[in-house]
């Protein structure tokens, strides 16, 4: 079998034949971020000797372990070339479309190799798909006086960026990229709607369980610098990212910070102005996304816990009594998933669908809701929308083996999302709120984010 090799602009790469598709891994976008370029916007890639092998992941920047049995698979690879993007593409052919892939994990984990996301599936038909690495947690989204915010988003714009200038060696048609990601990664592509420097980077979305929550961003203590922890090394950067999880442990240390150049309103009002509005967004979410958090909680803690998540989202007095009443057909516990559920993915979804609906925005809703046995939990799609539900960990997190049939049918709507932008099920428009429901079998329902909207949306407010 012979090694399929490329020539970028940056110099060559070999990688790896897979049989109707090729795979090259740790291509750098830009300078590994150390030393002076830690806390730094992402810098061009010098060129490079010879030919680099891309054979083999590169470094994550996910250094801690901070769930011992995550749904996906975690790989740490040790290393300073996080900024690279992983990438498979047909073994034949041009002007193919272009899948850009942003990882979750709340951006502090998560890594653009991770198993769930093998692209072969896609490159298969048709399909180049580009897996990106970007800085996470402290180095890329912790805020400090001596540092520009939002490195981790400067990231996921530079290696749009790459793929503008370099997706034309692997066949990629640069004029024909989807954005896509699921629940940090989700909220990047939302993010990345929203932002002035993206222009003609991509031309269609897809955000999965989108993490986008409200609520005043968590800069640095005073006193903490970049330099300062710069000099320090990884291991005082990787105490001090210690520190602020265990000190903020019921909500999200790192996110996007809003305000600025980069991302100037907040991130549902983005995605239905300006050009944000005329890109195709195909968003939906699971139907139980965190419930399993409510069966943990002890019992004293559920409603108090409960009312601290609902009042942070800014629940309308009007919705809280729409609550009330749905509660009433529901256990404590499944009330209180309910909750967390909304707060943190569903009233994003509906916020985004519903403000896009009014302006005409093109948009596609889907909810998740098939059940092996460990409920539409978050993540449980994934396997689903990739085409691989044989990858590690897959039956044991579903529960049960993924239906063949269901497989198909989802991977099939996104390839036909980022070929043709047509995912199979109509869009997501006023009066009539069509949704696709994902199960075995799939349908669609009219006004399918009734439930959410009556207690977040209330009177039509978005």
């Amino acid at each position: 079998m012979t090694r399929p090799e490329v020539a970028l602009s940056t110099g060559r790469l070999h990688g790896t034949d897979l049989g109707g598709a090729v795979r090259f891994l740790g291509i750098p976008y830009a300078e590994d971020p150390v030393g002076d370029l830690r806390f730094a916007a992402p810098r061009p890639r010098e060129p490079w000797p010879g030919t680099r092998d891309a054979t083999r992941p590169a470094a994550t920047a996910q250094r801690l372990r901070f769930d011992p049995d995550p749904a996906i698979p975690e790989p740490i690879v040790a290393g300073t070339d996080i900024l690279h993007v992983d990438v498979w593409a047909p073994d034949v052919g041009r002007d193919h479309p272009v899948l850009v892939w942003f990882h979750g994990g709340g951006w502090e984990s998560g890594s653009s190799h991770q198993p769930w996301f093998d692209g072969a599936t896609f490159a298969r038909r048709g399909i180049v798909v580009v897996s990106v690495g970007y800085r996470l947690g402290v180095e890329g989204f912790t805020s400090f006086p001596d540092a520009p915010d939002n490195r981790g988003v400067l990231d996921w714009i530079a290696a749009l960026e790459w793929v503008r200038d370099e997706i034309a060696v692997f066949g990629g048609d640069p004029r024909r990229v989807t954005i896509s990601g699921q629940s940090a990664g989700g909220g990047a592509v939302l993010a990345l709607l929203g932002s002035p420097h993206v222009g003609g980077l991509f031309q269609r979305a897809i955000a999965a369980s989108p993490a986008a929550l409200r609520g005043a961003d968590i800069p640095a203590p005073k006193g903490v610098t970049a330099e300062s922890l710069a000099q320090g090394g990884r291991g005082a950067v990787d105490e001090f990212h210690r520190r602020l999880r265990r000190d903020n442990q019921l909500t999200l240390p790192f996110r996007p910070v809003i305000g600025g150049d980069l991302l100037p309103v907040p991130v549902l009002e983005s995605v239905a102005v300006g050009d944000g509005a005329q890109v195709p967004l195909l968003i939906g979410s699971t139907a139980t996304e965190f419930e399993t958090i409510a069966r943990s909680l002890p019992g004293p803690a559920l409603l108090p816990g409960a009312t601290m998540i609902a009042m942070s989202q800014d629940i309308p007095r009007a919705g809280l009594r729409a609550l009330a009443r749905q509660s009433s057909r529901r256990s404590v516990r499944r009330s209180v998933g309910a909750v967390i559920d909304a707060a943190t993915i569903h009233s994003t979804v509906t916020r985004a669908a519903e403000r896009r609906a009014a302006v005409r925005a093109p948009t596609w809703v889907y909810d998740f809701s098939w059940d092996g046995g460990s409920g539409p939990v978050h993540c449980a799609d994934l396997p689903f929308f990739w085409g691989v539900p044989g990858a590690e960990n897959v039956e044991r997190y579903l529960g049960a083996p993924a239906p063949h049939g269901l497989v198909d049918a989802m991977h099939e709507s996104w390839v036909g999302f980022v070929t043709e932008g047509e995912p199979g099920f109509p869009a997501y428009e006023v009066p009539d709120r069509r949704v696709r429901v994902w199960d075995d079998p799939p349908s669609v329902v009219d006004d399918g984010l009734a439930a959410v909207r009556e207690v977040w949306l209330p009177e039509g407010r978005t």
